[in-house]
């Protein structure tokens, strides 16, 4: 009993181990994919601003005859 005792605590605390780094690994690929999902939507918004301010002509600020 007492071997079977010691194999269950020590599987038993593998089984926490593995599933805390679980945890860790997922709460780290969550805070990438925020920072990516966040970056995108400033390029988004920088790109449609650009877009908008060229289809309403105001880009013309530099002048230059050729």
């Amino acid at each position: 009993m007492t071997v079977l005792a010691i194999f269950l605590l020590i599987i038993g605390t593998l089984l926490v181990l593995i599933g805390a780094l679980l945890v860790l690994i997922g709460t780290f690929l969550i805070a990438i994919g925020m920072a990516l999902i966040l970056t995108g939507v400033a390029l988004i918004g920088a790109g449609t601003f650009l877009l908008i301010r060229r289809l309403l002509g105001r880009d013309r600020t530099r002048s230059h005859s050729w």
